[in-house]
């Protein structure tokens, strides 16, 4: 039997509770206990640190922190510094809040390894002799992301694909252990001051056969930097820890696959144990690997739905900025900026941090959804999570099909139900219903939705809205 929240007894905590449900969307942009919103610059305001329980990130003020990146690999080498402002600011208006970018650029930029201004990584020999002036320039970015409130995931060596001629591997086989202990050290010692930084090892291969000259590069950046987290980003079908198990640093777990059913690798990563924070890494980009609108919506609500804590969007020419003219026949990347797919990422946030992702348990056997989720490992399998209070249930459903809510599994006496466009964060409401028993209910379209289903005493605001005057 369940008590109403309007009941005495209980009257404050559901009072307590409706503010705290209004507070999502402010907690997770950045603006919780009093922040006022101004440049973060080198403090620490941006620093992460695990959650409890291991399963997201939060900043120091304790307020969840929404992990939404954009492939930016050749950031630091490619751009100027007026189209670096001008790419920052239209990720941070859309909502992202990582940007996953390679230190040195070895092929994807116009005059690889240079940067635009002509300057090199090293002076001499690769990583024996940074170039001081190559390194202000990746100052000035990692500041100037900073100050927008975004995560600079930062590449320290790409190796590229397979170990070929993409990245850095083969100057990393040819290096001395003390090279590249030395440029870690290097890097390491430069970029401890920002707070807004992650490294990520590796890049598009499997890194055994130069692991231990990777280890050397990671030993040289802790000795000199005890402060940010580590992932890793390895060869396709692959998590961060795949070739890593066992290592301290490696503090931050993520999956990567081009498959086109991505929620079974999630599933395998959500039950690790113990438990370890991780996203959706690399996945289809927009423009690439004949992907679609809805298949790249489909991977991001995959991942959040399956216990993520954030995914990697990614577009081309957006991740080489113009560099590559063959690459994906488009190069004109500002206009990139504002096609489906960063749209829709824009929603795909929206509706996150106006409900409390953070506590989504994934719905994988079953208990919420208990017919018609479709088949596991196709395409038509919807995707679902709960969160651990019972108050918002959250499901992917990729095409139009009918299925059954067990609505005793919401909180409070009566749930709203909602469907939300993923492409256009439009809403239509589906009904309200008391929390008792099954229900049956059918996608408004063969499009793909999401369908919300919450508290109404807690979230009478629609998804996508904070709520908030």
């Amino acid at each position: 039997m369940k008590t109403s929240v309007l009941h005495n007894p209980y009257r404050y905590q559901a009072l307590l509770a409706l503010f705290l449900a209004l507070t999502v969307h402010a907690q997770n942009t950045g603006f919780a206990n009093g922040s006022t919103g101004n440049p973060v610059g080198h403090n620490d305001l941006m620093l992460l640190k695990p959650a409890a329980g291991n399963r997201y990130l939060t900043l120091p003020d304790g307020s969840p922190f929404f992990w939404l990146g954009d492939a930016a690999w050749s950031l630091i080498a490619q751009l100027d510094r007026e189209d670096v402002d001008f790419y920052l600011d239209d990720r941070k208006n859309k909502g992202f809040t990582v940007v996953l970018v390679n230190l040195i650029e070895h092929k994807f930029c116009t005059n690889a390894p240079s940067d635009f201004y002509g300057d090199l990584p090293f002076n001499g020999k690769p990583f024996g002799s940074p170039n001081e002036k190559y390194f202000e320039q990746a100052d000035y970015i990692i500041s100037a992301a900073a100050k927008r409130k975004i995560v600079v995931l930062l590449a320290p060596v790409y190796l590229g694909y397979d170990c070929k001629d993409e990245g850095w591997c083969k100057e990393v086989r040819e290096a001395s252990d003390l090279d590249l202990y030395t440029y870690g050290k290097y890097v390491g010692e430069r970029f401890k001051k920002f707070a807004n930084v992650v490294w990520i090892i590796g890049g598009d291969t499997d890194p055994t056969g130069v692991k231990g000259k990777i280890l050397e590069i990671i030993r040289g950046i802790r000795e000199n930097d005890a402060v940010h987290m580590f992932s890793a980003h390895n060869q396709p079908g692959s998590m961060a820890i795949t070739p890593w198990q066992g290592e301290s640093w490696l503090t931050i777990n993520n999956v990567y696959s081009y498959d086109s059913v991505l929620y079974t690798h999630f599933k395998t990563a959500f039950r690790m144990k113990p438990a370890m924070p991780f996203y959706l890494c690399e996945s289809a980009y927009e423009n690439e690997h004949e992907s679609t609108p809805r298949q790249l919506r489909s991977q991001a609500y995959q991942a959040i739905l399956s216990g993520a804590m954030g995914h990697i969007f990614g577009n081309c020419p957006i991740w080489h900025f113009g560099a590559m003219e063959n690459w994906c026949n488009k190069t004109d990347w500002k206009t990139e900026l504002n096609n489906s797919g960063s749209v829709s990422m824009y929603y795909f946030q929206k509706l996150f941090r106006s409900r409390a992702w953070y506590s989504l348990i994934p719905d994988f056997d079953h208990r919420v959804i208990v017919s018609g989720f479709g088949e596991w490992g196709c395409r038509n399998y919807i995707t679902s999570a709960l969160t651990g209070d019972g108050n918002t249930l959250i499901a992917y459903v990729p095409s139009g099909t009918t299925f059954t809510v067990d609505l005793g599994k919401i909180s409070g006496n009566k749930a709203i139900c909602r469907w939300y466009n993923p492409s256009d964060g439009k809403v239509t409401e589906s009904g309200k219903f008391r929390t008792t028993g099954l229900q049956q209910f059918s996608a408004p379209s063969d499009d793909d939705w999401v369908f919300v289903v919450d508290n109404e005493f807690l979230y009478p605001y629609d998804p996508g809205s904070s709520g908030l005057p």
